[in-house]
């Protein structure tokens, strides 16, 4: 067998280890006002996003989301409480969807990579995988 045929066989297609955060919630416009909706797990690449009951986006639309971490401090003045960024949904179900980030350059991606360096995570024994250090990696994809 192949390395290529390997690599496509194994169970993670995902490029980039995910994290579960603690507080960090989506808005995105469903054709009313927007509302908060919870961020399963989140990495450089993409995220599972929650949705209302009911709602679904079709596979392929770019969707405009503003994530917004609500542990931080907004008083103190430290730390990036939100940021915005474009996703391309791959998959829905039930009660969510999967969205790929598509950034319009490397400054954003840059960006996003310090956005997610600041997040807490819900367990605070999860540890870093092997593909984590990527995130703090500069020049990466």
């Amino acid at each position: 067998m192949s390395f290529r045929r390997w690599l496509s066989n194994s169970g993670e297609k995902r490029r980039s280890a995910r994290i579960q955060p603690e507080g960090l919630v989506a808005f995105y416009w469903t054709g009313s006002i927007p509302l908060p909706n919870p961020v399963r797990d989140i990495g450089l690449h993409g995220a599972r996003i929650d949705s209302p009951a009911g709602f679904q986006f079709y596979v392929g639309t770019l969707v405009e989301i503003v994530f917004e971490n609500q542990t931080v401090d907004r008083t103190a003045g430290v730390g990036k409480h939100h940021i915005c960024t474009c996703g391309k949904v791959l998959r829905t179900d039930d009660d969510g969807f999967c969205v790929e980030f598509v950034f319009d350059d490397a400054a954003a991606r840059r960006k996003f990579r310090q956005f997610l360096g600041a997040l807490k995570r819900r367990n605070g024994n999860e540890t870093n995988t092997e593909k984590t250090p990527n995130i703090h990696r500069a020049g990466t994809n």
